[in-house]
C-alpha cells in the first residue's frame, strides 16, 4: 500500500508539472513546446497512472520507477558539480571609443575624422567603407524597413539624443554626512522605483572607462577623464513578445524603448545625487557612454557575460538593456555572481548556431585585452544589421536563459547553477522543445 500511495503522489506531481509546462508554452506562443509537452503528458499519464490503474504494477516496479525519478532529481538539483569559479582575467588596456564599430560606421569620407582615423588604422578602411555603402539602420532599402515603425524608432533615438547633453551638471554646495549602508539602500530603492528591474553597485574599475571620446556631443578624440569611485548599474527587462519578433522590426522598437527608459532613469538618478552634494554622471545611449556597461554590470553582480558578448541576467537572461551612472557618493559595492552561465555556454552554442552573419564564435574563448571571452566579429554583425534594417537580436531570442522567469524555467536555472548533469539535460531539453535552430532567417 505504501509504495502505491507514493507512486500516485509522484505521478500526480509530475503530471502537474508537465501540464504547467504545456500551459506556459501555450502562453509563450511556443507551438512546438506546447504540442510536445502535451503529448508527453498524455504518454506519461497513460504509462504511469493509467498503467497502474488498469494493470496494477508490482510494488518492486513502482519502487524502481520512483527511484529513477528521485535519482534524476538529485542529479539535477543537488550541487554535485557546480561550475568552478570562472576567472575572466584582468583587463590590460582601455578601449578607445573611436575604435568601436558604432563610431567607425559614422566616419564619412572627405571628413577630418575619416582622414585622421584611417591614417592611423588603414587595415580597417576597406571593411568599414563596405559597411557604409549599405543602407543605414532603419533606412529604406533594408529587408525589414517599415515606414511607420522605422520612423518611430528613429524618433525614439532622437529623443535619447536630446538627453545626451543632460548627463552631467552642477553639484549642490550643500552636503550632509552619508552613511554608505543606508544610502545604498536608498539608491537601490530609488532606482527600482524609477523603473529599473535590477540594480547593482560596484567600485568603478578605471580600465572600463573609455580612453577617448568616439561618439556623442562631446569633442571627438578628447581624452576621457572620469575618476568617480562607484558605478550604479541597472537592468530593464525587454518585453518577451517583442524579443520573439527578432530579427524583424519589433525587436529594435523594444530596444529603443528601453534605451529611452534607461536614459530617463540614469539622468534622473544622477541629477538626484548631484542635488545632495555629490558628483554623478549618467551614461546613456546615442551615445554618451564613458564606461563599458556590460563588464561593469558583471562586477556589480547583475549577471555574467554570455558567448554573444553581452550580459545574461540571472532573472531575465539576455532580455535586458543596461543603464548606469558613475558617482563619488559613498556606497556599498555588491559582489559579482556566477550561476552556471560560463559552463552552459560552452555546451549550448545556440546563439552561434543561429547567428545569420557568423559573428559569434562556436569555438573556445580567446584573451581580449586580458579578458577571457568569446569575441564578437562586430564587422559581420553590423553588416547584417544594415542589410536587414534592424539590430537583429536573434542571439537574444534563442538564448535558453531568455525564457520568462516562470516557475519551471527558474527550476531549470537552479539546476544549471548546481549540476553538470542539469546543464547537459537542459541543453538537450531546450533543443528538443524549442528547436536547435530557427528557420527562415539566415536563408532569406
Amino acid at each position: 500500500m505504501f509504495p502505491e500511495i507514493v507512486y500516485y503522489i509522484f505521478g500526480g506531481v509530475l503530471s502537474f508539472l508537465l501540464a504547467l509546462f504545456s500551459a506556459y508554452s501555450l502562453i509563450e506562443k511556443k507551438l512546438r513546446a506546447t504540442v510536445l509537452s502535451f503529448v508527453l503528458l498524455l504518454v506519461f499519464g497513460i504509462g504511469w497512472i493509467g498503467g497502474q490503474y488498469y494493470f496494477g504494477y508490482p510494488p518492486i516496479l513502482q519502487l524502481i520507477l520512483i527511484a529513477i525519478v528521485v535519482i534524476f532529481g538529485l542529479l539535477f538539483f543537488l550541487p554535485f558539480s557546480r561550475q568552478k569559479i570562472f576567472d575572466y582575467g584582468k583587463t590590460t588596456e582601455k578601449v578607445d571609443e573611436r575604435d568601436t564599430m558604432f563610431a567607425r560606421e559614422e566616419y564619412l569620407s572627405d571628413t577630418e575624422k575619416y582622414d585622421k582615423y584611417y591614417a592611423k588604422h588603414p587595415e580597417l578602411k576597406t571593411v568599414d567603407d563596405r559597411i557604409r555603402k549599405l543602407p543605414p539602420l532603419l533606412s529604406p532599402g533594408s529587408r525589414y524597413y517599415d515606414e511607420f515603425h522605422s520612423g518611430l524608432i528613429q524618433a525614439l533615438f532622437q529623443t535619447i539624443g536630446s538627453l545626451t547633453t543632460k548627463v552631467d551638471g552642477p553639484v549642490s554646495s550643500s552636503r550632509d554626512e552619508i552613511d554608505p549602508v543606508e544610502m545604498t539602500e536608498v539608491i537601490k530603492k530609488l532606482t527600482l522605483h524609477l523603473g529599473a528591474d535590477e540594480v547593482g553597485i560596484t567600485k568603478l574599475n578605471p580600465m572600463y572607462v573609455y580612453s577617448h571620446v568616439g561618439r556623442g556631443p562631446e569633442t571627438w578624440g578628447k581624452p576621457i577623464e572620469n575618476n568617480h569611485k562607484y558605478a550604479i548599474v541597472f537592468t530593464i527587462e525587454m518585453d518577451y513578445g517583442q524579443v520573439e519578433t527578432a530579427p524583424r522590426i519589433g525587436i529594435t522598437e523594444e530596444a529603443a524603448r528601453q534605451y529611452l527608459n534607461a536614459s530617463l532613469i540614469s539622468n534622473a538618478l544622477a541629477s538626484a545625487i548631484r542635488e545632495i552634494g555629490y558628483p554623478a554622471r549618467a551614461h546613456i545611449s546615442d551615445s554618451n557612454y564613458q564606461i563599458m556597461l556590460p563588464p561593469v554590470a558583471v562586477e556589480a553582480g547583475l549577471g555574467e557575460l554570455g558567448r554573444f558578448g553581452y550580459l545574461i541576467s540571472k532573472k531575465y537572461g539576455a532580455r535586458v538593456r543596461l543603464g548606469g551612472i558613475t558617482t563619488d557618493l559613498p556606497l556599498m559595492p555588491d559582489k559579482a555572481i556566477q550561476f552556471g552561465v560560463q559552463s552552459f555556454c560552452e555546451i549550448c552554442k545556440k546563439c552561434s548556431t543561429n547567428c545569420p552573419s557568423g559573428a559569434i564564435l562556436s569555438n573556445n574563448r580567446k584573451a581580449v585585452r586580458g579578458i577571457n571571452k568569446w569575441p564578437l566579429n562586430v564587422e559581420k554583425c553590423l553588416t547584417y544589421w544594415r542589410l536587414i534594417g534592424t539590430d537583429c537580436g536573434l542571439c537574444m531570442r534563442v538564448c535558453p536563459f531568455s525564457h520568462p522567469p516562470t516557475l519551471l524555467h527558474n527550476l531549470v536555472r537552479v539546476g544549471i547553477n548546481n549540476s553538470s548533469f542539469a546543464r547537459h539535460v537542459s541543453n538537450f531539453g531546450d533543443d528538443l522543445f524549442y528547436g536547435k535552430k530557427l528557420r527562415g532567417f539566415s536563408e532569406e
